[in-house]
């Protein structure tokens, strides 16, 4: 609370830990195994990419 930060659960940082992953270029299927997902779907509902990294990635098309 001192930090400013509201309620943080071990869950959002399971979330935040998979975005990172794969936005660092890991992949899925081991980002999948780090979580001990048995399903990579779940694994797909906790990998969020952000909006910048989005637009970096339409910056690579060669147009």
């Amino acid at each position: 609370k001192q930090a400013g930060f509201e309620k943080i659960r071990v869950h959002d940082l399971r979330h935040t830990f998979a975005s990172l992953m794969v936005m660092s270029g890991v992949d899925l299927k081991t980002v999948q195994e780090l979580l001990g997902h048995q399903d990579y779907r779940v694994t797909e509902i906790y990998a969020h990419l952000s909006p910048l990294h989005l637009q970096e990635a339409i910056k690579k098309l060669p147009i």
